[in-house]
């Protein structure tokens, strides 16, 4: 038996339509569902009513205060986000009375015994129905909460970060989140399942789709921008809300906006933003920049290519030109445009140099904080060159005068390899250490 483990679909139609077409090429026969169905996407009924056809389900946190917003309006008033409110509130005025009375029926738990293997589906954890567990939570609670447990396998949602775990005699997998992934990949993940004579297999998985179509009908229905954000980033509400706070919310809007009126690639811009903020928290220990540092390289990976829209010869200098001149970036300092534009034009082509009439006119700190975003940025496009998203994970090793990078592909990913080889001239330059890269299977 093969079977499809899907959680937080929250109500992101497009998302589960690709998940479950993806599954049923993988040859599973069914479908098991771990809540948080609904809230903040547009399609709260459509999601539901495929769901109670085609699914074994359990009932989500999210789901639960949706259920509940209607009574507990003063306790929202009082205490809840804003957008959060307004999420649960709109769910529940869009979904029928018929759904709303099949999800408050769906219970907590679900235990089954199939192959010989004792299975339980739910949530969160087998303690608390808001315990988040993820990758990080020590395996000392992973066995005690095997010991709740009781089963051979449980299956959980709820913190969106996909994971295996064996502890004791469990094992723990969290297949991440269909609809509202927040690890800045935009893509739906799930997972499968294989049972065949008392043994199971678990594969994870990573499904482009129609991303687009998910925001606009969220804007068309008139849910906030913010959460059209969340599904074309992959970036949770707190990350988009933490962004909107005085006026760097608005700079990356406004970065946002230019980039696609110069028709850059909006999917290779938003997978070298999400690999170059991944090399920028992982390599933290090494180059320590702070936050300041870290929006100036997430500016530089929105806007890396927009000088394609003068053609592809020389863009990265086009790049550099449009952004200390455009007015429509007229929002930021000219310090911040020579920084940013610096960055972007070192993502391809020489390597910085006081010749250079932009970098040379920068103090001394700012080409060194140039050169180290410069070199995540050209190693994060050279790990897309075949602007095809198949870097799915990044992790790293720190030695003595080296580091060593694993980049997880679903295949042997020849131009990225081929690219990334070449553009880590500039990291080995900067921080005077041996850059090793290697890519497995993912």
């Amino acid at each position: 038996m093969k079977v499809a483990l899907i959680a937080d679909v929250h109500a992101n139609l497009p998302a589960l339509e690709a998940v479950m077409e993806h599954a049923r090429r993988k040859g599973c026969e069914a479908f098991w569902n771990v809540g948080d169905s609904v809230g903040y996407g547009a399609f709260p009924e459509e999601v539901v009513a495929i769901l109670r056809r085609q699914a074994v389900n359990v009932i989500g946190n999210y789901d639960r205060k949706v259920l509940e917003v209607k009574k507990q309006d003063a306790f929202w008033r009082e205490t809840g986000m804003p957008e959060k409110r307004m999420a649960f509130n709109w769910a529940y005025d869009h979904l029928s009375e018929e759904s709303r009375k099949w999800l408050s029926s769906l219970p907590e738990q679900v235990r089954m015994e199939v192959e010989g293997k004792r299975i339980l589906l739910l949530h969160a954890s087998p303690l608390s129905a808001k315990e988040h567990l993820s990758p990080e939570t020590p395996l000392s609670r992973f066995e005690i909460l095997a010991e709740a447990a009781d089963a051979d396998l449980v299956v959980c949602g709820h913190s969106h970060r996909p994971f295996s775990i064996r502890a004791k005699k469990t094992v723990f997998v969290n297949p991440g989140s269909v609809g509202r992934p927040d690890d800045q990949d935009s893509r739906a993940a799930y997972a499968t399942l294989t049972l065949r004579k008392g043994r199971f297999r678990l594969c994870q998985y990573r499904v482009p789709y129609d991303v687009k179509r998910a925001a606009d009908e969220a804007r068309r229905r008139g849910l906030p921008e913010a959460f059209a954000q969340m599904l074309l980033r992959g970036v949770s509400l707190s990350g988009i809300l933490e962004e909107e706070s005085p006026g760097r919310g608005d700079l990356l809007l406004s970065a946002r906006k230019f980039a696609e009126l110069c028709g850059a690639e909006a999917e290779h811009a938003r997978q070298v933003e999400r690999l170059a903020l991944k090399l920028f928290d992982l390599l933290k220990p090494l180059h320590g920049l702070g936050k300041r540092e870290r929006f100036l390289l997430q500016c530089a990976a929105i806007l890396h290519d927009i000088g394609w829209v003068k053609g592809g010869n020389g863009h990265h200098k086009t790049s550099l030109r449009l952004i200390r001149e455009a007015p429509q970036l007229g929002c930021f300092s000219s310090r911040e445009r020579g920084i940013i534009g610096s960055i972007a034009r070192y993502h391809r082509g020489k390597l910085p140099s006081e010749g250079h009439s932009a970098y040379g006119a920068l103090p001394e700190g700012d080409r060194f904080t140039v050169c180290a975003l410069a070199s995540l940025l050209r190693l994060a496009d050279g790990m897309d060159a075949s602007h095809g998203s198949v870097v799915r994970e990044i992790a790293l090793r720190m030695e003595p005068g080296r580091i060593l990078i694993e980049c997880r592909v679903p295949s042997t990913a020849f131009w990225e390899r081929e690219s990334t080889e070449k553009k880590k001239d500039l990291f080995e330059l900067t921080f005077r250490k041996e850059l090793k890269i290697e890519w497995s299977q993912a």
